[in-house]
Formats: C-alpha cells, sequence, structure tokens
C-alpha cells in the first residue's frame, strides 16, 4: 500500500511524547556527544546545560515561555558545528534502535499495530532533526517529515534550514500532496502546536502525560490516551 492510494486511512504520528518518550532532538544531541565524553568538551558542556536542575536549563525554560520559541534546542544544535554527516546518522541509528527497544510508548503503538502489519500509509511527522526521524521511519518502513539542518561539504553548520514546528500541515501538503487530509485522516500527537493538524483528523488521538494537561484541549473532538510516567 503506497501513501498515493486514496482509497485506504493514512496515519500521521508526532514521535516526541507520542510515539516515544524522549524528546528526540535533545536525545539524539545526547548520545552522539556521549560517544567519546572523555575527549569530547561538547559531551559536558550539553549535560551542563540540559541537566533538569541546572541555572542554564531554568533560564532557558523562563525564556521560552517569554518567546514561545524552543530556544535551547537552537543553542544546542549550534553544539554540531562541524560534525560529518556520516557520524550524526551513525549516532541516530544507535539511538533509534534504544527508542524502539526501551521508550515506546504503548498506548500509541497498540493503535499501529494494525496499520504497521497490513502496511496502511503512516506518516511520522515531527519536527524533531531528519536523520533521527529518518531512522525511526526506516526502522519501521513508514514514511515522514522533519526539521532539516543546515550541510556544507558533508558538514553540519549549526543551522536549522527547516524547522517544521507548527508547520506540519503545509509541509504534508507540499511532500505528499496526494495526502487527502480529510476525513481518512487518523492524527496521534501529545503537542498542542499539532492542533491544527488534530483538527482535520476523522480520528484524533491526543497523548496525556498529566492530568492538568486535558484543559489545553478544550473543545477538541479527540479520544485521549493517558500516559504513566
Amino acid at each position: 500500500m503506497t501513501i498515493s492510494d486514496k482509497n485506504t486511512c493514512t496515519y500521521i504520528v508526532d514521535i516526541c511524547g507520542t510515539l516515544v518518550r524522549d524528546d528526540t532532538t535533545l536525545g539524539l544531541l545526547q548520545h552522539h556527544f556521549a560517544r567519546h565524553p572523555r575527549r569530547n568538551l561538547r559531551y559536558w558542556f550539553y549535560r551542563v546545560i540540559t541537566a533538569h536542575r541546572s541555572p542554564l536549563r531554568l533560564s532557558f525554560v523562563v525564556l521560552e515561555k517569554i518567546t514561545r520559541r524552543h530556544l535551547l534546542k537552537y543553542f544546542a544544535i549550534r553544539l554540531l558545528t562541524g560534525d560529518t554527516i556520516k557520524a550524526l546518522n551513525q549516532s541516530a541509528t544507535e539511538y533509534a534502535a534504544l527508542l524502539l527497544t526501551e521508550r515506546r510508548i504503548p498506548a500509541v503503538w497498540q493503535i499501529l499495530e494494525e496499520p504497521l502489519k497490513s502496511k496502511k500509509p503512516i506518516v511520522l511527522a515531527s519536527a524533531s532533526l531528519e536523520p533521527i526521524v529518518a531512522a525511526l521511519a526506516n526502522s519501521m518502513g513508514v514514511h515522514y517529515i522533519a526539521s532539516k539542518l543546515e550541510k556544507q561539504n558533508g558538514f553540519y553548520t549549526g543551522r536549522y534550514t527547516l524547522d517544521i514546528t507548527g508547520d506540519k500541515v503545509d509541509v504534508l501538503k507540499e511532500k505528499y500532496n496526494e495526502i487527502c487530509l480529510d476525513e481518512k485522516l487518523y492524527v496521534i500527537s501529545d503537542n498542542i502546536t499539532d492542533l491544527n493538524l488534530l483538527k482535520k483528523a476523522k480520528h484524533a488521538y491526543v497523548v496525556l502525560h498529566k492530568e492538568s494537561h486535558h484543559q489545553r484541549w478544550n473543545g477538541i473532538n479527540a479520544t485521549f490516551l493517558k500516559v504513566d510516567e
């Protein structure tokens, strides 16, 4: 079954906090930088800026609430400057295997069991980095959209060329213009920035990590999946 088959349902699935428990942008960077920690000062710097009780991490949390932008990930991406595409792809392959083995969210995978088995179109739609999204999609045998990193001569520059946060509908239409975002659509996400996409779904599933998060979704017709932390 191909993605252009309009006689079947399309499943669009967020990744971070939906398919798996991790923030896969930060998780990939941590895995990548940890491969040679004793020789890699970036690993220790990364640990400092992402530690939950770190003053730097708390500063980013405050600034992100004020600016409504994901400043930490932009800052962390700068640490990739000069890394090779090959090295990050290898880290992504390793990290994807770990996620699929240890970090799945069972309630979501139960929904995907039938479409995976019957080869119905599934698109992983994530603002995470393309190397990890592509690695997960390849392992599952599904399609994907993701944010892209700038590359020059086989190396990363530490900058984005595309951040699809909040723009998944447009990116899906651009990459898969065959997809009918209509009554056949299934969407699964925990992300409020996916609200427009969820509203287009015939079957919308919202992953709740905390009961208090239910208030964010007032007015949406969805099935809520409570995840035990």
